[in-house]
C-alpha cells in the first residue's frame, strides 16, 4: 500500500508539473499572439501612412509637371525678351559704332584735305 500511495503521489505530482507547464506554454502562446496582434497592428498603420505618402508623393509629382507646363512658355517669353534685349543692345552698339566709323570718316576727310592743302 506504501508503494501504491508513492506511485499515486508521483503520478500526482507528474501531473501537476504537466499541468502548470501545459499553463505556462497556454500563457506563452497567449502572449505571443496579443504579441504578433500588436505588431500586425502597428504594421497596417504603417501601411496606412506609407499608401498616404504615395499618394501625396504622386499628388506632388503631378503638381510639379503642371507648375513645370505652365512656366514652360514664361520661360519661352523671358528667353525672347533676353534675347530682344540684347538685339537692342547690338542695335544701340551698331548705331554708336556707325557714329564713331562716320566721325573717323570725316576726320580721315579733313586729314586728306589739310594734306592736300600743303
Amino acid at each position: 500500500m506504501y508503494k501504491l500511495a508513492q506511485a499515486l503521489k508521483a503520478m500526482s505530482l507528474e501531473k501537476s508539473v504537466f499541468l502548470h507547464r501545459e499553463r505556462d506554454a497556454w500563457a506563452t502562446c497567449e502572449n505571443e499572439k496579443a504579441a504578433r496582434e500588436a505588431a500586425e497592428g502597428e504594421l497596417a498603420k504603417e501601411c496606412e501612412i506609407s499608401a498616404e505618402l504615395r499618394q501625396k508623393c504622386t499628388a506632388l509629382a503631378t503638381e510639379a509637371r503642371e507648375a513645370r507646363e505652365k512656366v514652360a512658355p514664361m520661360e519661352k517669353r523671358a528667353d525672347l525678351s533676353a534675347a530682344q534685349s540684347e538685339v537692342v543692345r547690338w542695335h544701340r552698339s551698331s548705331a554708336e559704332n556707325e557714329k564713331r566709323a562716320e566721325e573717323s570718316e570725316r576726320k580721315m576727310a579733313m586729314a586728306a584735305s589739310a594734306a592736300e592743302a600743303l
